[in-house]
């Protein structure tokens, strides 16, 4: 029988240790060496790589539990009922970009040791993620045996990164910030029209052309590049089509927040 006071316990490498082999499994959840508590906790929708990565950490004798968790409600419900000490979440650059961070956030407010798990190293994403509240980044192209190491490192109390390099990435995230909010911001402004018209006026179009497209007025269209230019604070067609392209605004992701518009990163 377990002992009441267990799921009170520190989570510490000592807890990791479980003799119950039985896991549970379902649509959304693996668990291995399951216990009150849940140590460590691997937040992917990739389930072929959190699998091989929990049997794994299980075989080192941790208890681990792998949620595929698609809402923030999921992750809180899943850290309230059992608080883990380690979690990893998986992030990749692109539009679910700024959702994972979110994960990050959350998972670091519990008070778990956080780490991410992604396929890219760049820079700016783990600034991301460390500024999201992560200790370290995990690549998921290691070898196996060294992301383990990496994750019992984390389990035993270890730091991924030390202070001078974490101060150097959220530099580097305030400074990238700063200049994607002043490159982009002035075209958060624009209506989807607005922006859907500028996209053609870089394209080549006319007014007259847009106008004969859209199925509307040339006055109409007038009146919609007049509020590109306002908004954007220039005088011309041309200096709103050179400011977009300068501002790599046609490919920015619009579906992330200005300051993670990282779909370029490697």
């Amino acid at each position: 029988m377990q002992n009441p006071s267990s799921a009170n316990e520190p989570k510490s490498a000592n807890n990791l240790m479980n003799a119950n082999d039985s896991g549970t499994t379902n649509a959304d959840a693996l668990e291995t060496n399951g216990g009150a508590v849940a140590p460590i906790l691997i937040v992917d929708d990739h389930s072929l790589l959190a699998g091989s990565l929990a049997m794994v950490l299980a075989a080192e004798g941790c208890a681990v539990r792998t949620l595929k968790a698609t809402t923030i409600e999921q992750l809180e419900d899943e850290i309230e009922q059992r608080p883990p000490a380690v979690t990893l979440v998986r992030i990749q650059p692109g539009p679910s970009l700024a959702h994972s961070l979110a994960l990050v956030e959350i998972s670091a407010n519990s008070g778990s040791t956080v780490a991410v798990l992604s396929d890219s190293t760049h820079e700016l994403l783990l600034s991301a993620a460390v500024n999201a509240g992560a200790t370290g980044l995990v690549a998921s192209s290691d070898l196996m045996v060294e992301t383990v190491d990496q994750i019992l490192a984390m389990v035993k109390g270890e730091q991924l990164l030390g202070d001078f390099r974490r101060g150097e990435l959220l530099s580097l995230f305030r400074t990238h910030r700063v200049d994607r909010d002043n490159r982009f911001m002035p075209f958060e402004s624009l209506s989807r029209r607005e922006g859907e018209v500028l996209c053609l006026l870089m394209e080549g179009h006319s007014v007259a052309k847009i106008a004969e497209s859209s199925f509307v007025s040339i006055g109409t269209v007038r009146t919609q590049v007049k509020a590109i230019l306002r908004k954007l604070g220039v005088n011309s067609q041309a200096a709103a089509v050179a400011l977009a392209y300068r501002s790599g605004w046609p490919d920015a992701d619009p579906a992330l927040p200005v300051d993670l518009r990282l779909r370029r990163l490697d």
